[in-house]
């Protein structure tokens, strides 16, 4: 055995490990050990020697949960951090982000993604769910040589990235030698990652208004060839709402259209689906559509609470994501869990809605299941891969715990733990956080680094920002920002 967990607070999400009680999967004082990267031993501590392990970990006054698996990202953009926020959803896209992203450099996103990795490791997250274009830069420079699990989704689209001239109820033009490069990209992804053990590529048809019927079957029709996801932001508010009436008619949607074409499926991971009806939202459950629903941003942007609770009142499976930095602000997992219980809690007006076990379930296995990695990933179970993470239950923020007569650990972790409480953090049993600091990163200088370019790409965005005349333009006019 490589290394040893040994006498912590364990919490597995798997309730058959030897020793484990409850739903969780609960050991009191328990050990994880793996070797080569998988677990081989989950149970009481006084089930394993410690003599076994090359390496043994003190858990005591510790928590040891399975990685978090942050399951929507865009990480390429945290360089841009600030950019977009506390305007109409109208606006977001078009006149706020998209004129100072269309001035931001491939070696820009770099950068954000390097910021993100941080900031999501920092945090306990194992598993990210990568959305970009030309995706595999990203993975080859930041997610790969970090040791970070990446679901890493080429971005297919036929819009140009600045459509701020287009008016709301004018169909985006479409592009089709910019899609058949997306899906190229995504086809070279495939390849090249197919046997890497921490790489799993995804298709990602943008959305329904900016990929045309045509190439979208063509797209999931090759995801089907591959056993490959298709990651798709679906219903994701009233821009694209309109969008969609206005190109296939008053009236239609999203998912009505997605159904008509033979188009859902469990080969879709659908982002967002605030802008859907309940009955289609029972339907894309229906049909096996997995969900990952970004609190965070959509609260942001939208000023709305993502159906989390509803999709898996319809028995669908839900993972988390933090979406993009511009809008809500970061990549951090503790932070979102706690948002996520707290944003359902008050759209459903009831304090019971998505406890802090459900939603420690939705930032773990739910969300390995949601990315199609649960196989792997997702719980401390003998034979999958040894992504763990080793809390501190003595920081001010969760402190104190006890274990009788129940477990105050996991809510006090939800509701009040942060990037502080998060001590060790294993991918693939390699240690990439060691004592709260990121293993082999120089931080600050990533920091500076992603300063300078903000700066610059601030800048020589300015003009095309502000012809774009976004509510931050007027916040800029007032003195307000």
């Amino acid at each position: 055995m490589d290394t040893l967990v040994t006498d912590t607070l364990l919490v597995t999400m798997d309730p058959d490990v030897p020793g484990a009680t409850g739903d969780l999967g609960i050991v009191d004082d328990g050990a994880v050990g793996w070797t080569d990267g998988e677990i081989t031993y989950v149970g009481p501590a006084d089930g394993v020697e410690t003599g076994d392990a090359e390496r043994t970990v003190d858990g005591g006054g510790r928590l040891t949960l399975p990685g978090l698996v942050n399951a929507h990202v865009h990480g390429h953009h945290t360089v841009l951090r600030g950019a977009a926020q506390d305007v109409p959803e109208i606006e977001w896209m078009t006149r706020s982000l998209g004129p100072i992203s269309a001035h931001a450099t491939p070696d820009d996103g770099v950068v954000g993604a390097e910021l993100t990795a941080i900031e999501a490791l920092a945090s306990g997250t194992t598993t990210i769910g990568e959305y970009a274009h030309d995706v595999g830069k990203l993975v080859r420079e930041v997610y790969r040589p970090l040791g970070l699990r990446v679901v890493a989704t080429e971005t297919i689209n036929e819009v140009p990235e600045d459509r701020s001239d287009v008016g709301p109820d004018e169909p985006y033009p479409f592009d089709r030698d910019g899609g058949e490069a997306g899906l190229a990209r995504a086809d070279d992804l495939v390849a090249e990652f197919d046997d890497d053990p921490l790489v799993e590529p995804a298709y990602g048809p943008q959305a329904l208004d900016m990929v045309s019927l045509d190439l979208l079957e063509t797209i999931t029709e090759r995801a089907r060839e591959e056993d490959r996801t298709v990651h798709m932001h679906v219903a994701q508010g009233d821009r694209e709402r309109r969008q969609i009436a206005a190109r296939y008619g008053e009236g239609e949607t999203t998912v009505g259209v997605l159904d008509r074409e033979g188009l859902l499926g469990d080969h879709l991971l659908a982002a967002h689906l605030h802008g859907a009806t309940p009955a289609e939202r029972a339907s894309l459950a229906d049909a096996g559509v997995r969900m990952v629903g970004c609190p965070s941003s959509i609260t942001a942007i939208d000023g709305i609470v993502p159906p989390v609770v509803e999709y898996l009142e319809h028995g669908g499976s839900v993972g988390i994501g933090t979406d993009q930095a511009p809008g809500p602000g970061g990549h951090d997992a503790l932070r979102e869990a706690r948002t996520t219980a707290m944003l359902a809690k008050a759209d459903r007006t009831d304090p019971t809605a998505l406890d802090a076990s459900a939603v420690l379930e939705l930032m773990t296995v739910g969300g390995a299941r949601a990315l199609g990695i649960d196989d792997r990933v997702g719980s401390l179970s003998p034979g999958k891969r040894a992504d763990v993470v080793v809390c501190d239950l003595e920081r001010p923020g969760i402190a104190p715990t006890v274990t009788s007569p129940f477990h105050t650990a996991i809510p006090n972790l939800v509701y009040g733990g942060g990037s502080d409480a998060v001590k060790d953090v294993f991918v693939d049993g390699v240690q990439l956080v060691s004592a709260g600091g990121i293993v082999g990163v120089d931080v600050d200088a990533v920091v500076a680094e992603a300063a300078e370019r903000a700066e610059r790409v601030f800048s020589d965005a300015e003009a095309d920002w502000r012809a774009a005349g976004s509510a931050l333009v007027d916040a800029v006019d007032e003195g307000r920002l």
